[in-house]
């Protein structure tokens, strides 16, 4: 077995921090830091860490924005023996404040931008850059079984739910030479939210290996935002969800930007999109698959154009140090080629959810094989099957599971969330594609009471969810189909007989002005809606951050100008967006 899996993830950083400690460790902005002097922040906060009893197993909270000190604050929770639980910024505090308590987290790694958050917190607050009060030995280290990410997801029952993750399970994603090169020549952008496992291969398949990690600009993602930050750094390794992919090759932004290798994950990827990239970005392509319950990645393929024959192209064969099993309903092996419940096990596995027994027993079962003593097997609910030369090709879903940019959702945690509001008497939830091809989520309610508006809803719901599990669209019905089971008919609600949408709750108001009428006029034809007021809200209209995208590029060919990638969540009325506009300087 490969070395590096015996080894945790900050110790297989701290191994180039000893051989190239000048060498350039992270980049953000102007501003850069050694490999070095990365370590030494990490060992400082680790020995105050460790002043506070943490150790092997202790969960610590990380509320720091993307910076340099986010990745010292990883290294220093890591090198103390602890397990990081990464708290997004952009996430709502409710949410934030849940995960602090469920995981039983005492201590709290904060920066400038951070301390005074979260202010239902009541353990210990660290900052980033603490010093420890008193001398102390190394403590206990941390071994490839402990844990080293405690990551929290979308859960079925209506609360997030933490897959609690080891070093062990990471550190095979890490390793170069499988499917890319992992060098000190290579320079990674970490652009994932810390919350998306997807940041851990970012992150450590650069550090872990000797390269230059590059952060990405603020705390939201453009495909413009990535384009100008791999251009302006020379990044060679993008991690891209297919959603972002695919707008990106639409608009022609990959070609001659000098990215050597693409690995692309997190949801379906599209044959097509990546014949297109293939012909003219002149990169290796791979295709990723797993969940956060099995070490961010099962499968990573270096995709061929022989694969693009195959609609979804197949996630290819297991990683060193990991199983699979295509099993039917009664956990047999199902014959290749044929489409079965795909089961994932070895060292990919997560220990399970942290304080959650009852959901670690129905999703990690023993092995019926019995190949080895004791072991498990992580249920994915996806459905696959094995093509030829064993590569593993994933076709869908079993459950209400779907994929909204990447970002995984359980529909009963928004149902739950929606249902809660007062205004509603029942809701149900469902996944469908807009007429552009964007996958979104849509809402149906019976009222409570008078009916909701849009705004009422939203305001509320973005107080407890993270923006990609609000909903976009709202409709009212007057009761919930159900089956002769008497379960929700989801089929028949996708028909959306007898539901009519709900009003926005704005008062509309016409555009008084050239440029404001050019706005309402583009924002009518992109969210396909009969007509849009001065006053109302972009994302109560239906807009999402992949449309704010589209949006952009539509206002700078009529206007002339290009728009900062958070103008739309700064502005988001057409009479705001068109003064600040207009303050700029653009005259229409």
């Amino acid at each position: 077995m490969n070395d590096k899996s015996t080894r945790c993830l900050h110790e297989q950083f701290a191994r180039h921090a000893d051989a190239a400690p000048d060498a350039v460790a992270v980049v953000h902005g102007d501003l850069s830091i050694t490999y070095g002097d990365l370590r030494a922040r990490a060992a400082h906060l680790a020995a105050a860490l460790r002043d506070h009893d943490v150790g092997p197993d202790v969960v610590v909270g990380l509320h720091v924005p993307r910076s340099i000190d986010m990745v010292a604050g990883i290294l220093g929770i890591l090198e103390a023996g602890g397990a990081y639980l990464p708290l997004w910024t952009g996430h709502p505090a409710d949410r934030l404040e849940y995960m602090l308590t469920h995981s039983g987290a005492t201590v709290l790694v904060t920066s400038d931008a951070t301390s005074g958050g979260l202010p239902g917190f009541r353990g210990t607050r660290l900052p980033v850059d603490a010093q420890p009060t008193t001398p102390s030995g190394p403590g206990r280290r941390a071994t490839p079984d402990h844990l080293a990410y405690v990551i929290y997801t979308s859960g079925t029952t209506g609360v997030p739910k933490g897959v609690a993750v080891p070093h062990r399970a990471a550190a095979r994603i890490v390793r170069s030479g499988i499917y890319g090169t992992f060098d000190a020549g290579e320079t990674f952008l970490q652009a994932c939210p810390l919350s998306f496992d997807a940041s851990v291969f970012e992150i450590f398949s650069c550090l872990a290996n000797g390269g230059r990690l590059v952060l990405l600009p603020g705390q939201r993602v453009s495909p413009d935002l990535i384009v100008d930050t791999v251009r302006r750094f020379a990044v060679t390794t993008l991690w891209l969800t297919p959603t972002m992919f695919n707008r990106m090759v639409e608009d022609d932004m990959l070609d001659g930007i000098g990215v050597r290798q693409f690995v692309l994950g997190g949801e379906t990827l599209s044959s097509p999109h990546v014949a297109r990239a293939m012909s003219s970005a002149g990169a290796l392509f791979a295709n990723a698959y797993g969940p956060t319950e099995a070490g961010v990645f099962v499968c990573c393929h270096p995709l061929a154009r022989t694969d693009l024959a195959h609609s979804p192209p197949p996630v290819g064969k297991p990683l060193p140090g990991t199983g699979i099993q295509v099993l039917d309903d009664h956990m047999r092996p199902v014959p290749d080629g044929q489409p079965g419940e795909l089961y994932l096990g070895g060292d990919a596995l997560a220990r399970g959810y942290h304080h959650r027994p009852d959901l670690t027993a129905a999703a990690f079962v023993p092995d019926p094989s019995g190949a080895t003593l004791g072991g498990r097997l992580y249920r994915s609910g996806d459905l696959a099957r094995v093509l030829p030369g064993g590569v593993v090709q994933v076709l869908g879903r079993t459950d209400d599971q779907v994929k909204i940019r990447g970002n995984r959702i359980e529909l009963g945690e928004v149902e739950s969330a929606v249902a809660r509001l007062p205004e509603v008497r029942q809701a149900a939830v469902l996944d469908t594609v807009t007429p552009g091809g964007e996958r979104i989520l849509a809402a149906y309610i019976v009222p409570a009471g008078a009916a909701p508006t849009v705004s009422q809803l939203r305001r509320q719901l973005s107080a407890s969810l993270p923006d990609y599990m609000v909903p976009s669209e709202y409709h009212r019905i007057d009761a919930l189909p159900l089956t002769q089971h008497g379960k929700l008919d989801r089929a028949a609600l996708r028909t959306g007989t007898g539901a009519t949408r709900l009003e926005l709750g704005v008062r509309y108001v016409a555009a008084a002005s050239e440029l404001e009428g050019v706005i309402a006029a583009v924002w009518t034809d992109l969210l396909e809606v009969p007509a849009v007021g001065v006053d109302d809200n972009y994302f109560d209209l239906g807009g999402t951050s992949v449309s704010v995208q589209v949006l952009h590029r539509r206002l700078q060919q009529e206007l002339g100008t290009r728009l900062p990638a958070t103008a739309l969540y700064e502005y988001p009325t057409v009479r705001s967006l068109a003064e600040s506009i207009a303050s700029s300087g653009v005259q229409r």
